[in-house]
């Protein structure tokens, strides 16, 4: 008898053991399937480019500022002419930016590009100076990244007139006046609109005396990014609306500029990389739970047959990305995860010959409802994670807890 019961536990540490070289050589395909989708992301990342060169690249809005040109002047009887000898920028006290950004999908291949039409009201007011009124000329300037996202060239409200702005590469200029009856002190606004349309993200340089903010949107996942955060926000399912109040000396910005990066919430290629990275854990809950199905059912799983059901699990994140990139996320994982646990049932039905295939199967498809509420979870993925683990550990210590009460008394049966 103590024999055969060496002989028994002896027989399960080998099975053991090629089982665990079986779960460690899983790691060379579930790698390569990996490596995959890494390669489609990367692909994704390159058409996004594309269609930034043709479209508009991501847009970030300089802040607007006066250049003016100082000119030399000769005094009592001498005869000269008046010559340039400096230029000067001044950069506004006030600037107000009111943005309403609509998004789209535009579509290449199986990979789709975030764009984005804008219509910025630029507003904002500067302090008259000696230098503003005594300067030989005044040139408005405002740019931005990328002329192509320009819909068309706006006109500039500056004072009590009117002026048809130039371009020139990514610079919108006119040439100014201050008003005549402007003294010294005295604040000369100016206001325009700028139709611009861009690529993932839209930022501002808050380079002014005080820069006020507002973006709003019917986009529901913004970032919000920069050296200076939101004062206000207001995100839900139907939109988004923040707001910005910077302070700064008027000459000097603060560090960074202020924006919004429009995120794509169902970047397929990362969620599938997360319930990849819980890949080897999956093999391993399977294999354990096929290990019980042999204790329980006294029929043995041979261990080619361990590496075809470690296959099988690994195939289901190529089929994962294979349909994601043509559906929604959700019914990808639900039909791959389907698939996969169907013929895994039948499989253990056809090795097993009786209900514990069922069983299997059950606790196979829990594991993958498992795996998508912790994809769901993002923030708390860890915490509930370890949670669960902890749960099945206990579970598996109470089960295997009289083993070696029920070898011994089939023994003493037998």
């Amino acid at each position: 008898m103590e024999n055969k019961t060496n002989e028994n536990i002896h027989r399960s540490v080998v099975k053991i053991s090629i089982i665990g070289v079986i779960s460690l050589l899983l790691l060379i395909p579930l790698n390569m399937v990996m490596g995959v989708i890494e390669e489609r992301e990367e692909n994704k990342i390159i058409v996004e480019r594309e269609v930034a060169e043709s479209y508009a690249k991501p847009q970030t809005v300089c802040a607007p500022y006066l250049k003016s040109e100082l000119v030399a002047r000769c005094g009592g009887d001498s005869i000269c002419t008046s010559v340039p000898t400096a230029t000067e920028k001044t950069y506004f006290d006030i600037l107000n930016y009111d943005v309403t950004v609509n998004t789209d999908l535009l579509h290449r291949s199986v990979y789709d590009v975030m764009v984005y039409e804008s219509k910025i009201e630029v507003s904002g007011a500067v302090r008259c100076t000696e230098m503003l009124a005594a300067a030989g000329s005044n040139t408005f300037f405002i740019a931005f990244s990328d002329i192509k996202g320009l819909a068309a060239v706006p006109t500039l409200k500056f004072g009590e007139n009117t002026y048809e702005m130039k371009m020139d590469d990514s610079l919108l200029s006119a040439e100014v006046e201050m008003p005549e009856t402007a003294q010294s002190g005295d604040m000369v606004d100016f206001a325009l609109t700028l139709e611009l349309r861009g690529t993932d993200s839209l930022f501002f340089e808050p380079k002014a005396g005080c820069t006020h903010l507002t973006v709003s949107s019917p986009y529901p996942h913004p970032s919000f990014q920069g050296g200076t955060l939101p004062a206000s926000r207001e995100v839900s399912d139907s939109g988004f609306k923040a707001e910005w109040s910077v302070l700064g000396n008027g000459i000097t910005a603060p560090e960074g500029n202020i924006g919004v990066k429009f995120v794509d919430p169902v970047n397929t290629y990362q969620q599938a990389m997360r319930s990849a990275k819980y890949g080897m854990l999956i093999i391993i809950l399977v294999f354990v739970a096929a290990l019980f199905a042999e204790f329980l059912t006294r029929r043995s799983i041979n261990p080619i047959q361990y590496a075809v059901i470690g296959l099988s699990l690994v195939l289901f994140y190529s089929l994962l990305v294979a349909f994601s990139e043509f559906i929604v996320f959700g019914l990808a994982y639900l039909v791959a995860a389907a698939m996969t646990t169907v013929a895994l049932t039948l499989y253990f039905k056809a090795i097993l010959k009786g209900r514990g295939a069922y069983t299997l199967g059950g606790f196979i498809a829990m594991v993958y409802v498992t795996n998508y509420l912790l994809l769901q979870l993002d923030t708390y993925a860890l915490l509930v994670g370890s949670i669960v683990l902890f749960i099945l550990l206990c579970i598996v210590m109470y089960l295997t807890s009289n083993i070696n009460e029920v070898r011994e008394k089939e023994e003493e049966a037998s």
